[in-house]
């Protein structure tokens, strides 16, 4: 499919290359736009809104880029402007949109399903990552402690695994103090008597 597209559209592809780097993305910008208005094909016409999309997304055009990938897809209804436009909505931050848009994809063209996958994938974690962030998890004690209940703890204390426990930890700490001791004797002169 992009083989057609770089086919039909080299004078656009040439446009944007060297509009890119002769000029600035504003005068890019709007040297696609009098082409869209000069175009009657809508597969073209739709191929120059993606080509504005994207400029409008380098310089943080959101809405506009928006706005374009929207009338795109209403002209050429495919699953990779679909893709495109589940990719620029994750950048914007709009991650239901985005899933939408991937599901979409991925339903329309079966051989994108890796890509809308991948997009998929990443929106739920963000759509979950925000829910979390909303919505903490809080612990609610809906029942009333029963102080005399025995736990796992009380069971594992009567059992003595605790002790052992105890018992290793006094002795290395037997063996530690017995060894500052040491150093502490091995350090200090001897006084010698004089007489």
């Amino acid at each position: 499919m992009m083989c057609r597209v770089f086919l039909i559209f080299p004078a656009v592809l040439l446009l944007t290359a060297v509009g890119a780097s002769a000029g600035t993305l504003p005068q890019v910008i709007q040297e696609i736009s009098y082409d869209i208005k000069n175009t009657s094909d809508s597969v073209e016409k739709s191929q120059l809104h993606i080509f504005r999309a994207r400029q409008y997304t380098r310089i943080k055009k959101l809405d506009n880029a928006l706005e374009d990938y929207n009338l795109a897809l209403e002209m050429n209804h495919k699953g990779w402007i679909h893709l495109e436009r589940s990719q620029f909505l994750m950048l914007a931050g709009q991650y239901e949109l985005a899933y939408e848009d991937a599901k979409a994809a991925r339903k329309e063209t079966p051989t994108l399903a890796l890509e809308a996958d991948i997009i998929i994938d990443k929106s739920v974690a963000e759509i979950r990552k925000q829910y979390e962030a909303d919505n903490p998890p809080t612990i609610i004690m809906s029942t009333v402690v029963n102080p005399y209940r025995k736990t796992r703890f009380d069971i594992m204390r009567e059992q003595g695994v605790f002790a052992a426990d105890a018992r290793r930890n006094v002795a290395f700490n037997e063996q530690k103090t017995a060894k500052r001791k040491s150093k502490k004797t091995a350090c200090k002169p001897k006084s010698s008597k004089s007489g």
